[in-house]
């Protein structure tokens, strides 16, 4: 059945079901361009995200479903047929958070997941749920001394990140985007004889908190991360809040890879693997040629391949 599907540019009635990353606080930190899609049955946040000549629409979280009857295909048909009213080359990757239960037609889409950690669960169960290895190196870093709080100094936690992402070779937030999230963020390093070890950029509301980045030195100080998150979960759990997203996770990762160790970390703190899929849509495929060659170049000037994203990337396997 075809859905009216409207575009909201203010939040409404709808405001109470949105998770931290389809709120308009979110939305304006990334663009001045945002809504949301929105019909009698759900509602799909987004913003657009102008370069030069390319334009990407970027949803933010899965479709939020406020109807039992609800057709997923339908409402995501109508959705990319509206969004071409907005005069942008594609949607692009979402967030690595976002689980479609649905691709919609003539989309591109790989199978994604997250691991999801429930905190309406007892504290005690929090821990007992970890993997004995979580818990083991858990106890060392209380034992070691390491100190785990909640920083405001928004510049530790950049220079963190930045030192991890350079050694790695991937982006990182600015200090100006750090700074739009603060209001709804808590930002948490874990300190072993007052040398930073890492770091973690959590946005949350009651609904779930996202760990949206994170940082660490080159050998941290064993079990001073897991005891780091494990120290947010608690606090967290504390305000109200009902889970704790990892943020993404490969479904067939390459064995060996340092994919694979990253998502042995997420998946031994006992959540669940939250499965869906993530898709892409091409409204201009000559533009997006054009941005995939300037961004091969780009890398190859590094010594380096550009792969695309995660949806070319698994795609391509």
């Amino acid at each position: 059945m075809k859905q009216k599907i409207e575009i909201a540019k203010q939040d409404r009635e709808f405001k109470k079901h949105l998770p931290i990353f389809g709120t308009k606080e979110f939305l304006q930190s990334k663009s001045d361009e945002y809504g949301w899609f929105v019909s009698d049955e759900a509602v799909l946040p987004f913003y657009i995200d102008r370069r030069g000549i390319f334009s990407k629409l970027v949803f933010t979280s899965e479709t939020i479903v406020l109807s039992k009857e609800f057709d997923e295909i339908a409402f995501l048909n109508e959705v990319i047929k509206k969004a071409k009213e907005l005069n942008v080359d594609m949607i692009a990757q979402p967030l690595a958070n976002v689980l479609f239960k649905k691709v919609p037609d003539g989309a591109k889409g790989i199978e994604w997941g997250s691991y999801v950690v429930d905190l309406t669960q007892s504290e005690d169960d929090i821990l007992q749920n970890m993997h004995s290895k979580h818990r083991n190196v858990i106890r060392k870093a209380v034992k070691d001394g390491i100190e785990v709080k909640e920083t405001e100094d928004i510049g530790i936690v950049y220079e963190n990140l930045k030192e991890t992402m350079q050694r790695l070779n991937r982006g990182y937030p600015s200090y100006e985007e750090l700074v739009k999230l603060k209001s709804f963020s808590k930002f948490y390093i874990a300190v072993k004889d007052g040398e930073v070890q890492g770091s973690a950029v959590l946005l949350y509301n009651m609904h779930g908190a996202f760990y949206l980045y994170g940082g660490s030195i080159a050998r941290p100080h064993t079990g001073s991360l897991n005891y780091m998150h494990y120290i947010a979960m608690l606090d967290l759990k504390k305000e109200g809040v009902k889970k704790y997203d990892f943020m993404g996770a490969r479904i067939n990762v390459e064995k060996g890879s340092k994919l694979e160790g990253i998502q042995r970390f997420k998946s031994r703190f006992g959540g669940e693997l939250k499965r869906g899929f993530l898709w892409k849509y091409i409204y201009k495929p000559y533009k997006v040629k054009m941005i995939y060659a300037i961004q091969n170049l780009r890398y190859k000037l590094r010594g380096q391949n550009y792969l695309g994203d995660a949806i070319d990337q698994e795609s391509s396997r």
